[in-house]
């Protein structure tokens, strides 16, 4: 190869290269403009805690359940307990999630067609300081054209953040008990699949995108007996019995009643949980 071949190679290559870098660093800087979820605003719209015209004391319980991390799960201390009731007009789920690296309590509040109106949920982290320092407590109207969130931190100063994206039907949360209510309301037959928009309270940062709920053939776990089988995000395999009611996961989450190790000891808390009263 002659030195004005190897050149010319030279600089075709440099050329390619420099597109390739010109193309990421453009991907990037898109990437850095993003413009984030949420924004911290001033003032909001008055949304105090949903109540029914005419509140009825009576409570009916619609599902309830247990999980506890069995044999195979890595985090072995987990432990998850919550219950679906009907009050009134309003359906709500409660959950509380204990585990070595923290505690979660949650309440949603749906209407009667299992959409959310009101989400609570209270973050209590390990540690030697006091449990209110240690505590970070959110809650979520769905009621105005924007979701909107409150928040107060180990500090007690209190948050109000506007979302740019408008009440998404579902809620994602600590846990595998809340999906149960997604369950119900989409009814999927075997095969069947929606996708949603969920708003997702796990991460620290929530995040409101559409996701796809997949049912799957139903199986015979050698443990839990006959399961229904779904997935969210296309992965996460979610076990429900034939009420969708979930009983477990593939990670290894699985009815308490199933487990015989002792119980782990729960995340000390800031007092009784209060969806009402806070933030």
């Amino acid at each position: 190869m002659t030195r004005s071949s190897e050149q010319t190679r030279g600089a075709g290559f440099r050329a390619r290269a420099s597109r390739r870098f010109g193309a990421l660093a453009f991907a990037l800087a898109v990437g850095a403009c993003v413009a984030p979820p949420r924004e911290r605003v001033e003032m909001g719209p008055d949304t105090p805690y949903p109540t029914c015209p005419e509140e009825d004391a009576a409570v009916t319980t619609l599902a309830e359940g247990e999980l506890r991390a069995g044999p195979v799960m890595r985090e072995s201390s987990v432990v998850e307990t919550f219950s679906l009731i009907r009050r009134g007009c309003h359906i709500v789920f409660t959950g509380v999630l204990d585990w070595d690296l923290g505690a979660t309590d949650v309440e949603v509040v749906y209407d009667q067609e299992l959409r959310p109106i009101r989400a609570w949920k209270r973050g209590t982290s390990p540690g030697p300081l006091e449990a209110r320092r240690r505590t970070d407590i959110r809650s979520y109207d769905f009621r105005g054209e924007r979701l909107m969130m409150r928040r107060r931190g180990g500090l007690d100063e209190l948050e109000l953040w506007r979302f740019r994206q408008a009440p998404p039907p579902v809620v994602i949360g600590p846990g595998r008990g809340l999906i149960s209510v997604w369950l119900r309301r989409a009814h999927l037959a075997v095969g069947g699949r929606v996708r949603e928009a969920a708003v997702d309270i796990r991460e620290p940062i929530e995040v409101i995108r559409d996701v796809t709920l997949t049912r799957y053939e139903d199986r015979d776990d050698p443990e839990m007996g006959h399961v229904r089988v779904y997935t969210i995000y296309g992965r996460e395999p979610i076990f429900a019995d034939d009420n969708d009611v979930v009983v477990g996961d593939m990670a290894g989450m699985r009815p308490a009643a199933l487990v015989h190790t002792p119980m782990p000891s729960p995340v000390p808390r800031e007092g009784p949980a209060d969806p009402r009263g806070t933030p």
